[in-house]
């Protein structure tokens, strides 16, 4: 079963959704769940309570997270990928960073298909990097315009969201195809972050890019977003020997702070019992998806997403300057703003849908009265 606890006690978690949220204000901005986790990851926490495991984690061989995931990965998405190819590490964000230090130069064009997860274009620009924005949208992949935007600009890596948040697109197999293609022509380095690769919905599979270009594939992944333990600090790195060889080159604690924790967490997660919660958490997610949908004000645009519990808003009707400071002021219902996302998101907002059925309808409620 799938529990969320009552508004009262969400807004006594220290985590940053919802802690200095003010108490008429409702969070649906950042990427985190509402629900209690998952019953093998909560008795693996308190055991490790009970024992006080908090001291430095387990070496990435001896921690077992290399195997979980193999196995995880070919249970889920029919993907074969070998626990010699994978690095553990503490989060996803850290490892774009990782990818762009280790496998391109300072000033080198990087290329993010927007609108995209705000760290995405912040690690190319920290980085000092040149970032290429490449609009996307729900529909089909201009492959003519990609492919001459990285001829243009001489990309040397394409960090690819999949499935993409914001838009809760999952590629199909001849995009991939078509994509993997182009960073043959061009010699791309494809940094494919996966993070919400567990939360695809009925009839839109999981595709690892890492399956269409092998040899120059970085995958992404975690569990932070299906089970929601982002806090842990747990995560694993898929590359082929080559680029394998130059991320290992980077300073050691780059991939051996992940948590003790996090450990626990990942390995309850990619378990029998995990896989049982999570099948369980797609059918209540698919439900609040739907119910978004059906009660939001008509004059919002909205499609519905391929995966994950995002739902990217257009606005542009409304006539906003800035459509989640509107809804903040006038409806206390706390969005991610579609800027942060890049050019191309101006005019949207971003609602986090991962919540019981009562917050949602209370959230949609304000929000179609603050525009009546």
């Amino acid at each position: 079963m799938i529990e969320t606890p009552p508004v009262e006690a969400l807004r006594r978690r220290s985590g940053r959704k919802w802690a200095g949220v003010p108490a008429d204000v409702l969070p649906a901005w950042i990427a985190d769940m509402d629900f209690l986790p998952a019953a093998a990851i909560t008795r693996t926490l308190e055991e490790a309570v009970r024992l006080g495991d908090f001291g430095y984690g387990p070496t990435a061989k001896a921690s077992g997270l290399a195997e979980a995931f193999s196995a995880w990965a070919e249970r889920r998405w029919s993907w074969q990928v070998d626990p010699a190819d994978m690095m553990p590490m503490p989060d996803v964000v850290g490892g774009i960073a990782n990818c762009i230090e280790a496998l391109t130069d300072p000033g080198d064009a990087i290329l993010v298909q927007t609108p995209a997860y705000p760290p995405l274009l912040g690690s190319v620009r920290v980085a000092g990097r040149t970032l290429i924005e490449q609009a996307i949208d729900r529909g089909p992949i201009d492959f003519d315009a990609l492919d001459a935007a990285l001829g243009r600009h001489k990309v040397r890596m394409l960090l690819f969201c999949h499935p993409h948040n914001p838009l809760g697109r999952v590629f199909a197999a001849d995009e991939l195809r078509a994509v993997a293609a182009l960073a043959e022509r061009h010699d791309l380095v494809i940094v494919s972050d996966e993070v919400h690769a567990d939360l695809t919905f009925p009839g839109r599979p999981h595709l690892p890019f890492a399956s269409f270009a092998p040899e120059r594939t970085v995958t992404l992944n975690a569990p932070s977003k299906a089970f929601n333990v982002a806090g842990l600090r747990t995560a694993i790195c898929v590359a082929p020997p080559g680029l394998r060889a130059r991320l290992a080159a980077l300073p050691p604690t780059r991939w051996s702070a992940f948590s003790t924790l996090g450990v626990r967490a990942a390995l309850a997660a990619w378990s029998d019992e995990g896989a049982a919660w999570l099948d369980t958490c797609l059918v209540h997610l698919l439900a609040m998806r739907d119910r978004v949908g059906e009660r939001l004000p008509s004059s919002i645009g909205y499609e519905p997403p391929d995966a994950s519990y995002l739902a990217w808003l257009d606005c542009r009707a409304l006539g906003l300057d800035d459509p989640a400071e509107f809804f903040l002021d006038r409806a206390g219902v706390q969005l991610s703003p579609g800027s942060d996302f890049g050019a191309a998101g101006v005019g949207h907002v971003r609602l986090n849908f991962a919540t019981s059925a009562e917050i949602l309808d209370e959230m949609l409620e304000r929000m179609a009265r603050a525009l009546a």
